[in-house]
């Protein structure tokens, strides 16, 4: 009886039209080629190949052994149409489906345990979250048959499982909840030690302002005992994170979570997010609402794609990301430049970023910072 062929499949591609952007790619680049080697290394895994239209990152990972699949010459890329493509074109019978700078801190294990869990059932899909999947890996791969091809890989686990599989989900770790979407994930991964030598070479070329994550993180750790931080986190809050939270650090925590999964159902797309605290912040501007913040929070961290999709801004990401990094002046959105200004000028240290830095990315920093020590709670993702 012949073996079924277990692939990876890993996407990294796109334009950066910014020099913020330009940064960022370097370490998604990083975090690809190091990808390729653990899965490479992995037991039970048959093929790696890599999707991109980067012709730097195709010749340093065609060099590594890894397969190529060239994008470049795609005049209409399309997430789900692609990974049909692959899937075909390789004679994959299992997928282990990840984008380029997804979960930096993965293991070769990881790879392992997955590409086993594939080969021993049958009918399956597993995920490292429920509502937006990072990483998605699925068996038969010729399942993508038979749902509606997504335009990204946000939605891919919903849909297989809608289609009949079964789901299993990866045991919740730090390192299976981290993903690199804003340049904030990348400031906590330059705190993180168990990073590949590609992405460790890329982080070391980096300049960029961490003084406000630094500063946060300091609030956290130096509570507890008689004199307890209060921090917030604002946005796409998972009560996994609540719980790691409030199994390990003596803060209180005050959190505001809403439009989880705003992503993967598409209600970004369709003009549906609806944010309580947008409506605040639009009742009385950005200046109050930090002052109101700071008198209930003495740290605060925002995912601030919340709000912008509340206000139906469709924000190209130099601006996104120089927000982040509150990088003012560069902001071309006035909105943005006003409520940046006013989060960087609070009287709290405030944190912005994207879903990563209120999940999987404070995850991570506080583990690598000693926090966890008590373990972490067993929940679904």
């Amino acid at each position: 009886m012949l073996r079924e062929k277990v692939g990876v499949v890993i996407f990294e591609g796109g334009r950066a039209h910014t020099e913020v952007e330009e940064r960022l790619l370097a370490v998604r680049k990083g975090v690809a080629l190091d990808n390729t080697q653990k899965a490479m290394a992995a037991d039970g895994v048959d093929e790696v190949i890599l999707a991109t239209n980067y012709p730097d990152l195709a010749d340093r990972a065609g060099r590594l052994g890894v397969t190529i699949n060239e994008t470049e010459g795609t005049s209409r890329f399309h997430f789900g149409e692609h990974l049909q493509h692959v899937v075909d074109a390789y004679e994959l019978d299992s997928v282990i489906y990840l984008g380029g700078a997804t979960l930096p801190l993965i293991r070769v294990d990881d790879f392992s345990d997955i590409a086993e869990k594939l080969r021993r059932c049958k009918n399956v899909v597993v995920v490292n979250n429920v509502q937006s999947a990072d990483l998605t890996a699925f068996t038969p791969g010729s399942m993508l048959q038979h749902i509606e091809s997504p335009d990204n890989d946000n939605f891919l686990g919903f849909l297989l499982r809608e289609a009949g599989l079964r789901r299993i989900l990866i045991q919740n770790s730090a390192r299976i909840n981290f993903d690199i979407d804003a340049p904030m994930d990348v400031l906590i991964l330059q705190q993180c030690k168990n990073v590949g030598p590609s992405t460790r070479a890329a982080l070391s070329t980096l300049d960029m302002p961490n003084d406000h994550l630094i500063r946060a993180l300091q609030v956290i750790e130096r509570s507890g005992h008689d004199q307890y931080a209060e921090l917030a986190l604002v946005g796409r809050v998972s009560p996994v994170i609540m719980s790691v939270i409030n199994a390990n650090l003596g803060v209180r925590l005050r959190a505001y979570s809403e439009e989880r999964g705003m992503k993967a159902l598409s209600r970004e797309d369709r003009g549906e997010v609806v944010s309580l605290i947008g409506h605040f912040l639009e009742s009385v501007g950005s200046d109050a609402f930090f002052s109101y913040l700071a008198s209930v929070a003495d740290v605060a961290l925002i995912d601030t794609r919340v709000l912008m999709s509340h206000l139906n801004l469709r924000l190209p990401a130099g601006d996104r990301f120089n927000s982040d990094l509150g990088l003012v002046d560069e902001i071309e959105n006035d909105w943005l430049r006003e409520f940046t200004e006013a989060a960087y000028n609070a009287p709290i240290p405030v944190v912005l970023g994207g879903h990563s830095l209120i999940y999987g990315g404070l995850w991570a920093v506080l583990d690598e910072r000693g926090l966890l020590e008590r373990g972490l709670p067993d929940l679904p993702s």
